[in-house]
């Protein structure tokens, strides 16, 4: 996330068991505590916002509102899954959000 200066590098896997693995690597304390408590989750995990551990208010605690390491979650899961076009991640090659603070709605 460039607004904290922190970088994240998210893994998610497929188990044996039906279950995704996760892993998170962070420069970020905060992160790493949400990394420590999210190793593993779901199918309904990945495909209801609601309900979900990836945004689990215990689970993730220490982040911030803004901070996109649950999305890159979901992002991951869904990418493993098949949910989410590799070709399109290939091609996309990143996600990002843009800030204009001083253009009208209209500009944009």
């Amino acid at each position: 996330m460039k607004t904290c200066h922190k970088t994240n590098k998210v893994t998610v896997w497929m188990k044996d068991d039906g279950n995704l693995g996760v892993k998170i690597v962070s420069d970020c304390p905060h992160v790493r505590d949400y990394a420590a408590k999210l190793t593993e989750i779901t199918m309904d995990d990945v495909v209801s916002f609601a309900g979900s551990k990836v945004v689990d208010p215990e689970i993730r605690a220490t982040l911030s509102v803004p901070c996109l390491t649950p999305i890159a979650v979901f992002e991951a899961a869904w990418l493993e899954l098949g949910m989410l076009s590799k070709n399109l991640v290939n091609g996309v090659g990143e996600n990002s959000v843009t800030f204009h603070p001083d253009m009208d709605l209209d500009e944009i």
